[in-house]
């Protein structure tokens, strides 16, 4: 007894899938060995002679420092409103005059005094170190 169309039929229609099969990879063929690698062309090596010829070089050093001349100051706390607390305080060398040879022997002079305030005494003044070949300073 048949009732009309089955209830798989309705629910889910049947969908067949494509199936074809792939074309073939055509491959040319190679009739010339040498097709598909460059070939490069010339003339015989020969020597190559040069008739000038040019080089330029730089070089560059630092300079090196051999005498240092310092201040010995005491710095004092400063507070917030502008009090000096001299119960506090580190003792400090601040450099003055620096002395620096660079490699042709030409020697150049930096100077700069520290300017005074109010929280720092200059304890000594114009202490010199010099430097010894190869040590520091």
């Amino acid at each position: 007894m048949t009732l009309g169309p089955s209830f798989y039929s309705i629910v889910r229609p049947e969908i067949l899938p494509k199936i074809r099969p792939t074309a073939e990879r055509k491959i040319a063929a190679f009739t010339d060995p040498d097709q598909g690698f460059a070939v490069i062309h010339g003339n015989p090596a020969k020597q190559l002679n040069l008739t000038t010829s040019k080089s330029i070089s730089t070089s560059r050093s630092n300079g090196v420092e051999y005498q240092r001349r310092v201040d010995l100051m005491r710095v004092y706390q400063k507070n917030d409103d502008g009090t000096v607390n001299r119960d506090n305080f580190i003792d400090v060398e601040i450099a003055n005059r620096l002395r620096v040879r660079d490699a042709k022997g030409t020697t150049t002079t930096y100077f700069k005094r520290l300017p005074q305030k109010d929280n720092i005494e200059l304890l000594e003044e114009n202490l010199i170190y010099s430097r010894v070949a190869g040590a520091d300073l």
